[in-house]
């Protein structure tokens, strides 16, 4: 709705104007319609800077603007109902309530150009296959894109059709989704071998002319198995893993499909720096066969989320969560001491000690990597109350607990975000409402 030129010029002039010339109770309520209208449309800090004018507005101004401001604070809250960002500072990358890694701006603008509605795709299975055999050396390979890990799991009932399903007791792992394996291919006859503490080269004695599944559990790296020319089908899934060769500990597609294995399920996210999907890479005659199939239209991946997978293949430049990994300790410790310097100046901050533990990529994985964590104590709260406060927080803070201290791990923190952490840490004041049972001061 258009302003008159007059409120144009009073609102310029300030709330306390409005007042002045609203000579009337009709002129009063439609000034203050027209506030609120506009105020709707505002971000957050819109509200913070309207508070100066609040201190010097009339009664009648200041009824206006403080209904506005609700607006305005109810509009921010919408955007956050769904997703909060979020900042992993737990030791843990894949946790619970998020890893904390962004996709890069690279990967999302292929994403978002294709999402739109006005590109065309210009083949991208056929560049997601050359890509893969430039990136692995490898010829007679196609990649598949599913919508999750499941997905692309679900999508192996196609080669089940000529084919028995077999795995090894041992590799029943959960799925990070929750789902068993073996539950991930639904009504299927599975075929179980060996015991369930490791693979011995006798427990596949017998299996011929079967698709057999290998999987990461997190404890025990896989690799190829001799099936002595029998007619078998090897895939492997890893829940944790990279398309490429890029660090050393963690598993990856290359080296599983130049040491022989057949058919690779891979997680996509921070780690193939694209974001959530399935990958499917392996020998080309597997992968037509599963895409051929009318089922692979419930499983397949958007056009978006299959290019953002490709853009992430062929992107020059680190991934965000690469770039985490190849921080240096030095740089962590020297954080971690600037940081301690910081909060130990706040009089809400009793404790903060600097240890040296090592993160993880998953909860209890063989994946360690150097770093460095804060150890903290509050003056009025205990760890779980101030734990769970940070992660209520906008953008949320994922923390640790070690005993009786808050724990804030640098390895997964971008360093951008250090100073939004220390400053989420500096200001949990406890209320009368969640007061917990406070610590003794630390000495």
């Amino acid at each position: 709705m258009r302003l008159p030129p007059w409120a144009i010029e009073a609102i310029r002039n300030g709330v306390a104007d409005v007042a002045r010339k609203a000579s009337d109770t009709e002129t009063i309520t439609r000034v203050k319609a027209q506030a609120a209208e506009l105020l709707r449309d505002l971000p957050e800090n819109a509200s913070r800077s309207i508070d100066a004018l609040v201190k010097t507005a009339s009664e009648t101004a200041r009824g206006a603007i403080d209904s506005g401001r609700e607006s305005v604070l109810r509009w921010t809250e919408r955007q956050t109902d769904l997703a909060v960002p979020c900042i992993n500072a737990g030791g843990i990358l894949f946790s619970r309530s998020g890893t904390g890694v962004p996709v890069s701006n690279a990967v999302l603008q292929l994403g978002v150009d294709i999402l739109r509605g006005d590109c065309v795709d210009n083949e991208l299975n056929r560049q997601l296959d050359r890509s893969l055999a430039r990136m692995l050396d490898l010829d007679g390979h196609a990649v598949a894109v599913a919508t999750s890990l499941d997905a692309a799991i679900a999508s192996l009932t196609v080669l089940a059709q000529q084919r028995k399903l077999a795995m090894h007791r041992s590799q029943a792992i959960r799925l990070p989704s929750g789902t068993p394996l073996p539950d991930a291919f639904g009504d299927l006859t599975l075929v179980e071998c060996g015991g369930v503490q490791a693979i011995e080269p006798h427990d596949f004695d017998g299996i011929d002319h079967a698709c057999v599944v290998l999987a990461d559990d997190g404890q025990h790296p896989i690799g190829p198995i001799d099936f002595k020319d029998r007619d078998v089908v090897s895939v492997a899934v890893l829940p944790i893993g990279t398309i490429r060769q890029t660090h050393d500990s963690i598993p990856n597609v290359q080296t599983l499909l130049q040491s022989g294995i057949d058919l690779v399920l891979l997680s996509g996210g921070p780690l193939t720096g694209g974001t959530a999907a399935g990958i499917l890479a392996g020998k080309k005659t597997l992968i037509d066969s599963i895409q051929q199939d009318d089922r692979w239209n419930t499983y397949q991946a958007a056009t978006g989320i299959v290019a953002m997978t490709l853009a992430a293949m062929t992107d020059s430049d680190p991934s965000p969560l690469s770039v985490l990994i190849d921080t240096g300790e030095e740089n962590l410790r020297s954080r971690a001491e600037r940081m301690a310097i910081r909060l130990t100046a706040d009089e809400s901050i009793t404790g903060c000690q600097i240890t040296d533990r090592p993160a993880r990529l998953i909860d209890g994985g063989r994946w360690e990597f150097p770093s460095r964590q804060l150890n903290l104590r509050h003056k009025t709260l205990s760890a779980q109350p101030w734990s769970d406060r940070l992660a209520k927080q906008n953008p949320a803070v994922i923390t640790a607990i070690d005993g009786e201290h808050l724990v804030i791990d640098l390895r997964w923190l971008p360093a951008a975000a250090d100073s939004a952490v220390a400053a989420a840490l500096g200001s949990n004041e406890s209320s009368p409402s969640d007061d917990a049972p406070g610590d003794a001061p630390q000495t």
